[in-house]
């Protein structure tokens, strides 16, 4: 049963993205997607029909051919045939076993994680945000292999993926502090003191001014692997201290930890391709990171954007990539603010919120919905411009006045709800965000810094990360669910940012065409740093005619 729900979860988001990136239009009650390397086009029933593409299928889906007739497609020829086309697409042929290979794997990991026992539901407010991060089964509603994770073996899921409720104990580094480069941002712990007190009783006193270092379990094994980490290891220049301190829980991200009673969250390397790319932290992505932290810590000051808030990186650590070279990525840490700890606030990732229920019911957002009041149309129509105004006014609003761009995808954007209503939404994982150059304002950006992007791009991936895939995804959850309807819910937002000043609000509105990733694509041509995007139709724009 697993198994069948995991290839139905997969064939959605393969014909999904197809349609998406083919240009593929549905009509009232099936989607036809034509085919380039095979005579006629796949042909699906339409279950719901989605007014931006999260079209839910029946059962059974075919292959026309050139005269009408309609053959049966499985679940394997599908996979084959969605491969030919990128194939035809994008070149590449011999990428199409790797494909293949990889929707297997994404496949196989969501049948194991369905059949995990979820247990009860926590109310306590830290187990209810642990929950909404462990509760992302399914994944990404437009990537073809959205919970395919290479390098950990069956046993390692056990112990490390967070949907199976993973958490562990990190494991420690002591480095000679000539070999530490760091940097600090703002102000922050970063290692627990008892972890402190147990690591300074471990080392020798000629060894006093190490720094500690994090490490997650499965990469302090694959680190010490490596000649170059060995060698250092047995100069006395890296001390392996192994498990310490309290345990901690994996985030949706996977190499993302948090121990709910410690001020700081750590992003760590983990050199296992999780979806697109390995999960380490390079320089460009440190550098990042900091240097957008650094300016929206200074920005912030002046923003008067109520139950608006940003999850700062507070600086990076690792070892001097003179002495490691590129296995610096695989030492990098980043440390992120966590200002819950003892808190009444209980912020719960959008991602989790959004996900489909194995029950079939409506996903958890529905539920915070009603808690608020009665699921009329204009009961949710007026939760969803309250949440529109902590989340989209002031994301427009930081990019009009100060050019910075946040990516505020479902897995960045967590929600604190008080008796169901939106209250206050984070913004998390700075190394995604952008800043124009040509407006940022203060002068905290080096020239250099990797976080400066043209004005244009800026804006690109401000677009595509809230409005296409966060917006599109929560507008389709609520229009499907509840009596209002996707369209009601799109004219909504049009009014709303109707009332947003700026020429980017202005554009939201007048522009026929959002972008949209390509996942398919980029992830067929291997290109998860560096991804193709495709053009969709605008629904905020389509809903003024």
């Amino acid at each position: 049963m697993n198994e069948i729900r995991a290839r139905a979860a997969a064939r959605q988001r393969l014909l999904n993205a197809l349609a998406r990136e083919t240009g593929a239009e549905a009509g009232d009650d099936q989607v036809r997607i034509p085919l380039r390397t095979a005579p006629g086009a796949l042909v699906a029933a339409l279950r719901y029909r989605s007014e931006f593409g999260h079209h839910a299928y029946c059962d059974d889906l075919f292959r026309e051919h050139p005269g009408g007739d309609r053959v049966p497609v499985g679940h394997d020829e599908l996979v084959a045939l969605v491969a030919d086309e990128l194939a035809a697409r994008n070149g590449g042929i011999g990428a199409k076993a790797a494909f293949v290979s990889q929707v297997a794997n994404s496949v196989a990991r969501s049948a194991r994680y369905l059949a995990c026992d979820p247990g009860c539901r926590p109310t306590d407010p830290a187990g209810i945000t642990r929950l909404a991060e462990q509760s992302v089964l399914l994944g990404h509603p437009f990537h073809p292999t959205p919970k395919s994770a290479e390098g950990f073996n069956d046993d390692e899921l056990d112990c490390y993926a967070p949907e199976l409720g993973a958490s562990f104990q990190l494991h420690y580094l002591a480095v000679a502090a000539e070999l530490v480069v760091e940097e600090r941002v703002t102000e922050g712990p970063w290692i627990p003191t008892d972890v402190e007190e147990k690591a300074r009783t471990a080392l020798r006193a000629d060894q006093a001014d190490y720094a500690l270092l994090p490490v997650h379990p499965w990469q302090a094994a694959h680190l010490g692997g490596q000649p170059a980490v060995r060698a250092l290891i047995d100069a006395g220049k890296l001390v392996p201290l192994g498990p310490l301190g309290a345990t901690v829980y994996a985030t949706s991200s996977v190499r993302t930890v948090c121990d709910p009673g410690f001020g700081t969250v750590w992003k760590l390397p983990l050199h296992v391709r999780v979806t697109n790319f390995i999960r380490n932290n390079p320089v460009e992505h440190l550098r990042r990171a900091a240097d957008a932290s650094r300016l929206i810590a200074a920005a912030a000051r002046d923003w008067p954007h109520d139950g608006f808030e940003v999850l700062l990186e507070t600086g990076y650590r690792t070892v001097d990539p003179r002495v490691v070279g590129e296995l610096t990525g695989d030492f990098a840490v980043l440390f992120r603010c966590f200002p819950f700890v003892g808190s009444e606030l209980a912020p719960q990732v959008l991602a989790g919120l959004l996900e489909d229920r194995l029950d079939g019911s409506a996903p958890a957002l529905v539920d915070l919905v009603a808690q608020a009041g009665p699921l009329s149309a204009d009961h949710v129509a007026e939760w969803l411009r309250e949440y529109l105004r902590i989340s989209l006014a002031p994301l427009l609003a930081v990019f009009t006045d100060d050019g910075i761009s946040f990516e505020a995808h479902v897995q960045n954007s967590l929600l604190h709800t008080e008796n169901g209503w939106p209250r206050r939404f984070f913004v998390r994982d700075m190394e995604g965000t952008s800043v124009s150059r040509d407006r940022v304002r203060l002068d905290d950006l080096p020239p250099d810094s990797p976080a400066s992007y043209d004005d244009a791009e800026a804006w690109m991936r401000l677009r595509y990360h809230f409005i296409t895939n966060h917006l599109g995804h929560l507008v389709h959850v609520l229009g499907r669910h509840t009596p209002a309807g996707e369209r009601r819910l799109w004219a909504l937002v049009r009014d709303f940012v109707r009332e947003c000043p700026g020429r980017y609000a202005a554009e939201l509105l007048e522009s026929p065409v959002l972008p949209a990733k390509a996942n398919l694509l980029s992830r067929f041509a291997e290109r998860g740093e560096r991804p193709l995007y495709v053009e969709v139709r605008n629904p905020i724009c389509e809903v003024n005619r």
